[in-house]
């Protein structure tokens, strides 16, 4: 029995569908491969910004001690200067005026530093937080598209396992189209030689009658 034609159409549909599924199933996995490029120049980024605030908060350290040792430096010298005071009470007390001033100026530069100093390690640990967080980021999105890999991989066994069932059925097609062709042919020979049957029995029918028609009025005129 030679199957209906109106099953090739949807297989057709459906082997199209799984392509445009195939294609679409490639364009989601590049833009998963795009964002985690995208991902990976922002933890670029980060790190260089989380290294940038190491060196300004080794930079602020550096400063810090630097004034810590004037400090340091001014009370020696405080204390030469109080050495001196008797000897020039007067410029004693200017020296010690002088010092007090340089003391609070300090003690302000310092307050400033250890504040930029807090200020540089909470950035630190934000910058810390935010690496940490694209990292694991990064890893959910390898996990995504190693498991897109995966659907990809037995969406095109699929495809391939399609078209051979594709292949089989235009063959399968193919033979019964050729044996409907010799059926046909056959048919139409067989009409061929009915035709001339017919034609030559119509003919020896009229030849018959004919001659009945001759021997009717050749018995009656001779009678």
């Amino acid at each position: 029995m030679i199957p209906s034609g109106g099953a090739h159409p949807d297989l057709a549909e459906a082997l199209q569908a799984r392509l445009r599924a195939n294609r679409d199933a490639e364009t989601a996995a590049e833009d998963k491969r795009l964002r985690v490029e995208g991902l990976e120049a922002q933890v670029v980024t980060l790190q260089a910004a989380v290294a940038e605030a190491e060196a300004l908060s080794k930079q602020r350290q550096d400063e810090a001690e630097a004034a810590v040792k004037r400090v340091r430096a001014l009370k020696a010298h405080i204390v030469t200067r109080e050495a001196a005071v008797a000897e020039a009470e007067a410029l004693s007390r200017q020296l010690q005026q002088e010092a007090a001033s340089a003391v609070k100026r300090l003690e302000v530069r310092i307050a400033t530093l250890m504040t930029a100093v807090a200020n540089g390690e909470a950035l630190d640990k934000q910058r810390q937080q935010e690496a940490e967080t694209a990292a694991k980021r990064i890893r959910e999105l390898e996990a995504q598209t190693a498991t897109l890999k995966t659907a990809v991989a037995k969406a095109e066994a699929l495809a391939k396992q399609r078209e051979h069932e594709a292949e089989a059925a235009a063959k399968q097609n193919d033979e019964l189209v050729a044996d409907l062709f010799k059926v046909t042919s056959e048919l139409v020979e067989m009409s061929k030689r009915l035709a001339e049957q017919t034609a030559a029995t119509n003919k020896a029918r009229g030849e018959l009658d004919d001659h009945r028609s001759r021997s009717w009025w050749w018995e009656h005129g001779v009678g």
